[in-house]
């Protein structure tokens, strides 16, 4: 019995040290919470730098937000720290820019010798409703009467003699004065005569402020914000 025991036993001591060998290395330990959490902030990240390259910048913007309040502390959101700023400039100067742009009206009539185009933008704090107090600086294209440059209340209007002046500063340039006419036919206007000129600095400036004297309230000192012109749609600038 003895001779058959040692060869089992034998036997049996060879195949544990055989599937011994034959096992492989342990698993490598689960993720800690913290290595999950920048693995999902680094997938993130992906869609975080695809709007970017796309120039999809209030997309990226929130996005960035969103991992960063999510995931702080992760190398994502280090990362993108380091862009966001710059993404948050270019919404905020998209969302002024819009805002300015909103600020002007176009209009087009068709006369009977062409199409006469306006643009205008109401003076800072002028109600939207009509009345005593709103004041627009309006640029017109008429197909007889060619380009000009007024401004226009709703009501009463200016004070000018056969010939005045009214001061203009644009941005924060020198105050200068230009001269103005009362239309003959009695509308509420007053209009700047260097209407070529006047244009040319309305497109480089941000703001323009025009000191007048209302007939029934006194001096007053109008601000526009003009930045947001598009002159493309006064297609008809004079030939000057």
């Amino acid at each position: 019995m003895s001779n058959l025991r040692n060869p089992v036993a034998a036997a049996l001591i060879a195949a544990l040290a055989l599937a011994a060998c034959s096992k492989g290395p342990p698993p490598p330990p689960p993720p800690t919470p913290e290595q999950v959490r920048a693995a999902q902030a680094a997938e993130r990240m992906k869609m975080y730098d695809q709007m970017r390259t796309t120039e999809r910048w209030d997309l990226a913007a929130g996005l960035g937000d969103d991992i960063v309040a999510k995931f702080p502390g992760t190398p994502a959101a280090a990362e993108i720290g380091k862009t966001l700023p710059d993404i948050k400039a270019r919404v905020a100067a998209a969302a002024e820019a819009r805002r300015i742009a909103k600020l002007w009206t176009y209009n087009q009539v068709k006369e009977a010798k062409g199409t006469q185009y306006t643009a205008y933008v109401l003076a800072a704090g002028s109600p939207a409703q009509e009345g005593p107090e709103r004041v627009r600086l309006v640029l017109r294209q008429h197909p007889e009467w060619g380009q000009s440059v007024y401004l226009l209340r709703d009501e009463s209007g200016f004070v000018c003699g056969a010939k005045c002046q009214v001061s203009a500063i644009f941005d924060d340039e020198p105050a200068q004065l230009l001269p103005a006419t009362k239309p003959p036919t009695g509308e509420p206007a007053l209009f700047i005569d260097p209407d070529v000129a006047f244009i040319a600095k309305l497109l480089k400036a941000k703001k323009v402020q025009i000191g007048t004297q209302w007939a029934d309230r006194g001096k007053r000192m109008l601000e526009f914000e003009v930045s947001g012109l598009d002159l493309t749609k006064l297609p008809n600038p004079p030939k000057k």
